[in-house]
């Protein structure tokens, strides 16, 4: 896994979803027109550096003459760090409006000297998909195919399927697994519901909060398979407030700067 501050977050943000039988809902939480600035920040010893932004946006698209929805996700590194590493990463999925249904995903990552592209079609069968991937790894390119079940989903896809989530039907402690596509494996991950928490952000704004440990992929990245937390919007929105995380390097937080055009009111902000 390629070792990109930006990339760890879509990453952390994803690792939040879940899909267990009763606990989905059709998608009642996000709209055309949302959209959503999260700030990154890495720790540098005792030191927190504000190293890049994420950009998330909703829009109604057309594919093959039926309307979907665009999710488009983009990370890069700020001008003050970019002097360290520079990073443009671009990620977007095409799903149902009603069901988030996956049907096309694709990413563009450039970092550093490092250059990536994958993309993915969705073919629906009656209980599963058929994916055709095409992969670009600097110079490298290749194509495969492979069946998934039919919860599983890419990335970004499962970063906005976590919203639908039916927190009310969790008690503390329960544990909901959830599958996802990532590169061409499919990994199964699991969330657990930590209950309600009152948390502050760096800009002074306090929120009523939802929080929840996931089970990581281990590996280049995470030492330890819950070295995460995450606080997400008590309120019909379910917007992701708070990601913190501790990894081989140190620690890495993304911290909701701004949403806009949300689709309920943010019921969960206590003061400004």
């Amino acid at each position: 896994m390629k070792r990109c501050l930006i990339f760890m977050f879509f990453l952390l943000f994803a690792a939040a979803g879940a899909n267990a039988d009763g606990i989905y809902l059709k998608n009642n939480v996000f709209r055309h027109g949302e959209t959503a600035k999260f700030n990154l920040y890495f720790n540098w010893g005792f030191i927190w550096i504000h190293a890049g932004d994420v950009d998330f946006s909703v829009q109604t698209q057309k594919l093959d003459g039926k309307e979907v929805y665009s999710l488009k996700v983009i990370g890069y590194t700020i001008s003050t760090f970019e002097k360290m590493y520079h990073i443009r990463d671009t990620f977007e999925a095409f799903v149902d409006t009603v069901h988030t249904i996956p049907l096309r995903y694709r990413e563009a990552k450039h970092e550093g000297s490092y250059y990536a592209k994958s993309n993915y079609i969705y073919n629906k069968k009656e209980d599963s998909f058929l994916v055709y991937m095409d992969f670009i790894r600097r110079k490298r390119q290749w194509k495969d195919t492979m069946s998934i079940r039919q919860h599983v989903a890419d990335l970004i896809t499962t970063c906005y399927r976590v919203r639908n989530l039916d927190i009310s039907k969790l008690s503390k402690n329960q544990i909901v697994p959830f599958p996802m596509l990532f590169d061409d494996k499919v990994y199964d991950l699991g969330l657990t519901y930590i209950g309600k928490e009152n948390i502050e952000l760096r800009n002074g704004k306090k929120y009523h909060a939802h929080k929840f440990t996931p089970k990581l992929i281990t590996g280049d990245l995470f030492k330890k398979d819950e070295d995460m937390t995450i606080y997400v919007s008590d309120d019909g929105n379910h917007i992701p407030l708070l990601v913190e995380a501790k990894i081989k390097v140190g620690y890495i937080k993304a911290v909701l700067a701004e949403a806009k055009n949300t689709k309920l009111p943010m019921k969960s902000l206590i003061s400004k």
